[in-house]
């Protein structure tokens, strides 16, 4: 008998010892780490991925994900044992499952609104395979609503079944921060849980609770579940957007913005976040496309959710300008000068593009026929192909040789140990450096002879 139709004591027998499947659907930078916290609980886990080099390599233990601590060594340990395994076939994995994990990224189509197809799809697929007592857990953040009024009528039609009664279905997010996914569910946070009925709920409560040290935060419906991800990540990017604001106003009132803000947060309520070149990455800058989506489903305009994210998005160009402004205190312009973009990541020693703020800088550089050369240690040159046409160069140090501008947009850890005296070995002179990262804590921006330094808020 599967996990959601065991009685109750049935079911924490079999919690306690361990006997239930997971299968995991997307091993992806949040799904392996996630099927690496089941594995370390004690659990069996299936992975599901479409990706056939990924399915390889982590079916043999020898998966690679950079800057994720544990999870290479996890996977290798549980593929040795034998309670981990990878596959391409949906099929074979759900119908293993006792609890079956859907964690596959939500992005947005060229109009920007969530394009749900393929969750869609992947619940037609799991519908026409589920069983009687499965449970279906989405972890992928989603719009308001979801699991509910799209998910749970596909997999009632396709299966035959009744969601509640005959399967579990509910909503749980992740709440994690690329580079400590494992610590951030283990240890950090208490895990939200929302079913579509009291039941689901408190079944899939109990099992995140095994390994959840700060237990979980149950909630009327797995509709609040999914406001609760989504609401917090645009509480985010809209305070991302004011302290963008207060920075470019700074800038133009010749005010020290880091200042003011050290200031402003010695104070209980104050808060303001760090400025910088927009917002990447596949959660902030996507979920208030998701609320806006909901708001007009029910005849609201969120003006502010909207100008957040205009502001947010205005940041790169921003930056361009205010590079362009440093170069004509050189007598250059963009088109004439080689610009040295260090990091493609959004965020410093994590292997994570999306979203990502260089992209857009990159493309406006190149609009003006900027000489562009992109650094990042942690790609190669194929990966940087894939996504993007601009020259490509992995050392740093030989990207910025006789460089006449540099714009730093990633705080990696590499960039951080470089010092402007190293740099001035190597760059033209003089040059611009323009640190969006505040990696030179410098109380001011800094004109000598040899270089200028400019940063967002000041």
């Amino acid at each position: 008998m599967k996990y959601f139709l065991m009685n109750q004591q049935e079911a924490e027998a079999a919690l306690t010892e361990k006997s239930l499947t997971i299968t995991v659907i997307g091993q992806g930078r949040m799904g392996l780490p996630i099927s690496v916290v089941f594995l370390e609980a004690g659990y069996k886990v299936i992975g599901v991925d479409v990706n056939p080099l990924l399915v390889e390599k982590a079916a043999k233990g020898e998966i690679q994900l950079i800057g994720e601590p544990g999870v290479e060594e996890g996977i290798r340990k549980s593929v040795a044992n034998g309670r981990y395994s990878c596959t391409l076939s949906h099929e074979e994995a759900i119908k293993q499952a006792d609890i079956i994990i859907i964690i596959i990224p939500l992005i947005l189509d060229e109009e920007k609104n969530p394009n749900l197809t393929p969750l869609t799809n992947l619940m037609n697929q799991i519908g026409s395979i589920l069983e009687k007592g499965q449970i279906v857990i989405t972890e992928t953040t989603l719009p308001v609503g979801t699991s509910e009024e799209i998910f749970k009528p596909i997999l009632e039609e396709k299966s035959g079944l009744i969601a509640g009664s005959d399967f579990g279905l509910g909503f749980s997010p992740e709440r994690t921060y690329s580079g400590r996914v494992i610590e951030d569910v283990t240890v950090r946070y208490p895990k939200i849980v929302g079913g579509i009925n009291r039941k689901s709920t408190e079944r899939i409560a109990m099992f995140y609770e095994t390994f959840v040290q700060k237990g979980t935060i149950k909630m009327s419906s797995a509709k609040a579940a999914e406001a609760v991800k989504v609401f917090k990540g645009v509480y985010r990017d809209i305070n991302i957007a004011i302290a963008n604001e207060f920075a470019k106003l700074a800038e133009g009132m010749n005010l020290n913005f880091y200042e003011i803000r050290e200031a402003v947060n010695s104070e209980p309520f104050g808060n303001i976040m760090l400025p910088g070149a927009g917002v990447g990455g596949h959660c902030i800058p996507v979920y208030p496309h998701f609320l806006m989506e909901n708001a007009k489903n029910v005849g609201l305009d969120l003006n502010l959710v909207k100008t957040g994210r205009e502001i947010n998005s205005s940041m790169a160009k921003h930056v361009v300008e205010k590079t362009q402004k440093g170069l004509a205190l050189f007598y250059r312009s963009l088109s004439d000068s080689k610009i040295v973009v260090l990091g493609l990541a959004y965020r410093g020693n994590v292997k994570e593009h999306r979203y990502s703020p260089s992209l857009e800088i990159i493309k406006l550089l190149k609009e003006v026929n900027g000489d562009v050369i992109l650094s990042d240690p942690l790609y190669e040159e194929h990966e940087i192909r894939e996504e993007i046409d601009v020259k490509f160069q992995k050392d740093t140090n030989v990207a910025l040789e006789r460089a006449d501008c540099i714009i730093v947009l990633t705080d990696h850890d590499e960039y951080k140990n470089l010092s402007l005296e190293e740099i001035d070995k190597l760059a033209n002179k003089p040059y611009v450096i323009v640190d969006t990262r505040n990696i030179w804590k410098k109380d001011k921006q800094e004109y000598t002879d040899n270089r200028l330094l400019l940063k967002i808020g000041i």
